[in-house]
């Protein structure tokens, strides 16, 4: 199977992974956006989970993996939920694990243990991602996971370009089954780019908003009955559907747009955006340390980003109307 990737370009998927990618519960994730509620205030920002699991698979082939990491890599996401890590601050977890305690579930439902079994592979070992270094490690490590979101949003928001994409993968290795930079170079580059990733996006002020607007109608959407849990399995569309089936919450629903105002820190803090840090300190090859400790530079701007970017930052939300800025009250 030939794929075009967006960023990576054209790969080879074999005939297990091929059906792997064809399956259903794979073929839910094309219409799970990646950054939640995002592409409500920026429509271009329109990556899938789909795509960023491919992606995924494509970084662990890339770095030498074997068939059984790269299959891992494909269904690492198969659980995620309707506008992917939001619903994680619907039920307030704050590890944004609320999708990984249904993998198993999905797993199952969706054939993939008998498929990857019929391969010769034990799912119960496959689809632990513990079993794989390349394709996760906690923070601040780098791994495939990782390293292909923060590539894919940049790209997507025209921070980096396919060459610069380029440059940072050939600056990177494994060594002893870890994503190491080969450099402290490569390693600042790095680092820095996961900092901008934060700021620019993950904490971006409009992005936040429309998070925080979409989780008070998906949290009146249950009060209501208008919707259940399960239905947060499904994907995007289907939940929205269902929303706007409720008059009320479809007028809330729709004043989510690019056009609305958001204001720091103003006197009430009306809401609070639930936060964090996604940042990395790669080991360079052939230290055994962290960039931050063969570079003292380094280390005070990571320290310094921490202290400025705060995890907490309360916001007040204006809708914009065609005779004033009115603030968006449940």
């Amino acid at each position: 199977m030939r794929y075009e990737d967006p960023i990576y370009g054209v790969v080879e998927f074999n005939s297990l992974e091929e059906e792997i990618i064809r399956n259903p519960g794979m073929e839910r994730l094309k219409k799970v956006h990646q950054n939640g509620a995002d592409y409500l205030v920026n429509p271009d920002i329109d990556t899938s989970r789909f795509e960023h699991s491919l992606g995924v698979a494509i970084l662990c082939k890339r770095f030498g993996c074997d068939e059984d990491e790269v299959v891992a890599a494909l269904v690492h996401d198969i659980s995620h939920t309707a506008f992917s890590h939001l619903v994680d601050q619907l039920y307030k977890r704050k590890d944004q694990a609320f999708h990984e305690d249904h993998h198993g579930r999905f797993i199952e439902e969706y054939g993939l243990d008998e498929l990857v079994e019929e391969h010769g592979y034990d799912p119960e070992y496959i689809f632990n991602e513990d079993n794989f270094t390349v394709l996760e490690r906690d923070v601040p490590d780098l791994c495939a996971d990782r390293l292909d979101y923060m590539l894919r949003d940049l790209y997507k928001y025209g921070f980096i370009g396919k060459k610069e994409i380029n440059e940072i993968l050939r600056g990177l290795t494994v060594e002893d089954g870890i994503i190491v930079a080969k450099n402290k170079e490569s390693a600042r580059k790095v680092m820095d780019m996961f900092m901008q990733l934060n700021r620019e996006i993950f904490f971006n002020k409009m992005n936040e908003a429309a998070a925080m607007l979409l989780k008070e109608v998906l949290e009146g959407a249950i009060e209501r009955n208008v919707i259940r849990e399960e239905d947060l399995f499904s994907h995007d569309e289907r939940v929205l559907e269902k929303i706007r089936e409720d008059e009320k919450l479809c007028r809330k629903l729709d004043r989510i747009t690019p056009e609305i105002e958001v204001i720091i820190g103003a006197e009430d803090d009306r809401y609070e955006a639930m936060r964090k840090h996604r940042l990395v300190d790669p080991p360079v090859k052939g230290t055994d340390k962290r960039l931050t400790e063969l570079d003292e530079e380094a280390r005070k701007r990571l320290e310094k980003f921490k202290e400025e970017i705060p995890l907490k930052q309360g916001y007040v939300i204006r809708i914009a109307s065609s005779k004033s800025q009115k603030e968006y009250r449940k």
